[in-house]
C-alpha cells in the first residue's frame, strides 16, 4: 500500500505584496493553493486545470435545455404519429432533430471539455 507524503518542514519565501496576490490569483484559476501552485512551477509540472471558465458552464446549461426541448419535440411527433394524426415528412423532421439534438450535445461535451461521449447516446 502506498503511503502518502507528509509534508513536515517549511521553507520560508519572501514576495513582494503584488507577487503574493499575482501568484494567488493563477493558483486559484488553475484550481490550486499557492503552495501547490509554487511546487509545480519549481519542479516544471505540467499543470492542469479542470476550471471551465463560468461562460462555458452557463452556454451548457442552456445548450441542455435546448436538448430537453428537443427531446420533447421528438416524443411529441412520435407520441401524434403513434395516435394517427398525420404530419407530413415526419420521417424527415425527425431525422433533423435527431440531428440537431446530437450537435448540441457534442458542443456541451466540448465546451466543458469532456471527453465521455456515453452521455451523448440516446
Amino acid at each position: 500500500m502506498a503511503r502518502l507524503k507528509t509534508r513536515t518542514l517549511r521553507y520560508e519565501l519572501r514576495l513582494t505584496p503584488v507577487e503574493k496576490e499575482s501568484w494567488s490569483v493563477k493558483a486559484s484559476s488553475m484550481g490550486l493553493d499557492l503552495s501547490e501552485y509554487i511546487r509545480c512551477c519549481v519542479e516544471r509540472r505540467q499543470i492542469t486545470t479542470t476550471i471551465q471558465p463560468e461562460v462555458n458552464r452557463q452556454t451548457a446549461v442552456e445548450l441542455g435545455r435546448i436538448g430537453v426541448n428537443l427531446n420533447q419535440l421528438q416524443r411529441a411527433m412520435n407520441t401524434s404519429v403513434a395516435s394517427g394524426q398525420f404530419i407530413s415528412n415526419v420521417d424527415e423532421s425527425l431525422a433533423v432533430v435527431e440531428q440537431v439534438y446530437k450537435t448540441v450535445k457534442e458542443l456541451q461535451f466540448q465546451l466543458l471539455g469532456s471527453h465521455d461521449r456515453q452521455n451523448s447516446k440516446r
